[in-house]
């Protein structure tokens, strides 16, 4: 059976999506079911508490607390778009403790992460899932709406299914710069689905990283985990 892809999936505007309903993104119960089944604790610890309540976003769901290996992935991710302007004080408390690595996300050499792609080629990206020596993963952040428009729409059909796929590519700011603020390589689900993973990622077959990304032309900020 097709494995399901785990996701925790959270984005928000304040003021630019009017069809997207006010909810809470990150819940306790939501976070404490992630945390049950990973080795690494306070992932999220960086987000600010504004942006993981009563705000407008969608929200998905972590890993359940009982976790099938036929039935799901070990991949899961929070994004978390917003006004820069709205942050300035909690993005000062992340910078003053420490960034591991900054990067423009448009140069060539970034070390960036598609995770719907890591065990599928259904939309793969040249520029993704591949490692570059003494680079650090960061999302592919143009799968996620800025609230600046639609770059295009992928579609793909398959024979017995009678629509094609689709995947939204979206505009990013072409100012995005990246801080990486914790990553580490390694498998720390405390469980192992002994999942294939492409050989362009080296070292970095399994591991985690977060960290903020920022654009002073549009006033965003994104607040990232990934963890694969």
């Amino acid at each position: 059976m097709n494995k399901i892809i785990l996701l925790i999936v959270l984005m928000f505007f304040f003021g630019c999506i009017n069809s997207i309903r006010p909810v809470k993104i990150i819940s306790t119960k939501q976070q404490k079911s992630f945390e049950k089944n990973y080795q690494i604790d306070g992932l999220f610890d960086f987000v600010p508490e504004l942006a993981k309540k009563n705000t407008f976003g969608i929200t998905g769901f972590p890993p359940p607390d009982s976790i099938n290996c036929h039935y799901v992935n070990q991949n899961s991710y929070v994004i978390i778009i917003s006004n820069k302007s709205d942050y300035s004080e909690d993005l000062k408390k992340v910078f003053d403790k420490g960034v591991i690595y900054t990067t423009n996300y448009y140069i060539d050499s970034n070390f960036i992460i598609d995770i719907t792609e890591l065990k599928r080629t259904l939309f793969p990206v040249a520029k993704c899932n591949t490692y570059h020596k003494g680079k650090y993963p960061i999302p592919y952040f143009e799968n996620y709406d800025f609230g600046l428009g639609v770059k295009e729409i992928l579609k793909k059909q398959f024979d017995g299914e009678p629509r094609p796929r689709r995947h939204t590519v979206y505009n990013i700011p072409e100012d995005l710069k990246v801080y990486v603020i914790g990553a580490r390589a390694g498998n720390f689900w405390k469980f192992d689905c002994k999942e294939n993973r492409l050989e362009t990622l080296g070292k970095w077959k399994h591991g985690y990283s977060k960290g903020v990304a920022v654009s002073d032309k549009y006033d965003r900020v994104v607040f990232w985990v990934i963890v694969w």
